[in-house]
Formats: structure tokens, C-alpha cells, sequence
């Protein structure tokens, strides 16, 4: 082999890029879901909750895929799309929207998000990580998806990174045995009984809490509520709740293989420990 295609390979061989692990992005497909007093109301993902991690993996040489239930473009919760979540600053807040236009995400015609029997066709096995990002819309069509459970299993059995923000948490749910009656069970009111066999139950996690979402829901969801809460639920199946001692303040934590983050401040610290177990 002649000396420069020597100095090439090597060069492949220890780049970023030549170690790159494969991070599956799981989203919603809901644009809009009930709430307990019958308002449907407008939701989607949280756009610095996608896009600070996203920007990160890439930056950091990563490949993504891009999934949702259905397939879906999802949409992007209006409510999240200002400067307050970018660090109030122009240019970095920028720099990920153009991102967000860049890879199509939200386009109904040219989105690159597969649906999970897509991903069931490529085999699990093949991702190295998997990403959760909040907005309310994960309440919606994750909590108990029989696919995103087998999903969870898979990273969980592996000891794979799984890195889920603020609402995101509630998908960890689908990995419940019985997770269409525990969801149901939220929904009337009801403590779920006979909780057994969650694979994460006893772990240390978080998610958006309750006190953030009463505020929420007094600026957000027009004095209407949500079935149930995150935290509640989490708690309910089994998981050891952690908080941030102030509301919106970062909050991250890591039990073996789970990487959760309370609030859209958290969505930068999950990725930086997500990147941190994958070397």
C-alpha cells in the first residue's frame, strides 16, 4: 500500500467519524391531545429539547434516525420556539433553528422520521443509544407503545444509553408489562395496582416535576389539565423520583444505563452524559 493512501486509513481509523455510534431519536407523532376537561389542545416537541442534544451527537460525528409511531412529521410545540430556551441568545438559538430546517424534520414531504415497524425492520440491535425529547406530546402516543417497549428492553438488557428529557421520561412507561391498563388507570384517577416487572423500577429518575406543571398548565393549557403528571406516574410504576431543589433549574440523573432530565434546562446535560457513556 503506497504511503499516502497508509497516512488516509489511519486517518479514517481515528476520527470522530470512524467510531460514530448510531442514536435513535424517538419522537411523537401528535400535533394535539385531550385534556382531562375536554380541551384539545396544540402540542408537539420541545424545540430546544431536540435540537440543543441533536446538534451535539451531530457535532460530535454521530448518526441519527430519526422515529415516531406512525412515521410522522411532528410537530414542533409553538409554545417552545423563543430565545428564553436558547439561552436568550440570538446566534446560538439560530444556529439550531436553521438546523431544524435543515434536516426537515417538521416537513410533511421530505421528513426523515421512520416509523417504529421501520426500525423494527432494521433491527434494534443496530442502534447504539436512543433519545427521548419532551414537549407534552410523548404523553400522547408513548406511554404505551408495545414497540417503543420492546425498544426500551432491548437498551435496557444491553446496557445501552438512554437519554430522555421533561415529558420524555413518560415513554420509559411502555416498557411496563401491562402498560395500556396502567395508562388507563392514570387516566380514570385510579392508583394503578399490581405494578410489577418494570424494568426500571427502582431506579433513580426524573422528569418535568409536578409544581413545573402546574404552571404549565395555568400559562399553557388555558386552566384545563393533563390526565396525569410525569412524576406521578413514574412514581406509580415504581421509579425513586429526584428534583431540582428550584423549579426549572437543572436537573439530571443517572442510573446504569438511564440518563433523565427534568426540564428543557436539563436537555444539554442529558446529551453531554449520553456522549460521556457512549466513549
Amino acid at each position: 500500500m503506497k504511503i499516502k493512501q497508509v497516512i488516509a486509513a489511519a486517518a479514517l481509523l481515528f476520527s470522530p467519524v470512524a467510531f460514530a455510534d448510531n442514536i435513535l431519536v424517538v419522537m411523537s407523532d401528535a400535533s394535539e391531545m385531550m385534556l382531562k376537561g375536554g380541551t384539545k389542545y396544540e402540542t408537539g416537541f420541545y424545540s430546544n429539547e431536540l435540537m440543543e442534544p441533536v446538534k451535539i451527537f451531530l457535532d460530535e460525528g454521530h448518526t441519527l434516525t430519526f422515529a415516531s409511531p406512525k412515521g410522522m412529521a411532528p410537530t414542533l410545540d409553538v409554545n417552545s420556539d423563543t430565545l428564553d430556551h436558547y439561552k436568550k441568545d440570538q446566534e446560538y438559538y439560530d444556529a439550531h433553528n436553521s438546523l431544524l430546517e435543515e434536516l426537515k424534520i417538521t416537513d410533511p414531504n421530505n421528513s426523515p422520521v421512520v416509523s417504529f415497524s421501520r426500525i423494527e425492520q432494521i433491527g434494534i440491535e443496530n442502534f447504539d443509544a436512543i433519545f427521548v425529547p419532551g414537549g407534552h406530546a410523548p404523553l400522547a402516543d408513548l406511554v404505551a407503545n408495545e414497540k417503543l417497549g420492546k425498544f426500551l428492553i432491548h437498551f435496557n438488557k444491553k446496557g445501552k444509553p438512554t437519554g430522555l428529557v421533561c415529558h420524555g421520561p413518560a415513554a420509559l412507561l411502555s416498557a411496563l408489562p401491562n402498560s395500556k391498563e396502567f395508562e388507563a388507570s392514570m387516566k380514570r384517577g385510579e392508583e394503578p395496582k399490581s405494578v410489577t416487572g418494570w424494568i426500571y423500577e427502582n431506579y433513580d429518575l426524573t422528569s418535568f416535576s409536578n409544581t413545573e406543571e402546574a404552571t404549565a398548565t395555568k400559562y399553557y393549557l388555558k386552566g384545563d389539565e393533563l390526565f396525569y403528571t410525569p412524576e406521578d406516574a413514574l412514581t406509580y410504576a415504581g421509579g425513586d423520583y429526584k428534583r431540582s431543589k428550584a423549579d426549572w433549574g437543572e436537573k439530571v440523573v443517572v442510573d446504569r444505563e438511564l440518563i433523565t432530565g427534568q426540564n428543557p434546562a436539563s436537555a444539554v446535560g442529558v446529551a453531554n452524559k449520553m456522549l460521556k457513556m457512549l466513549k
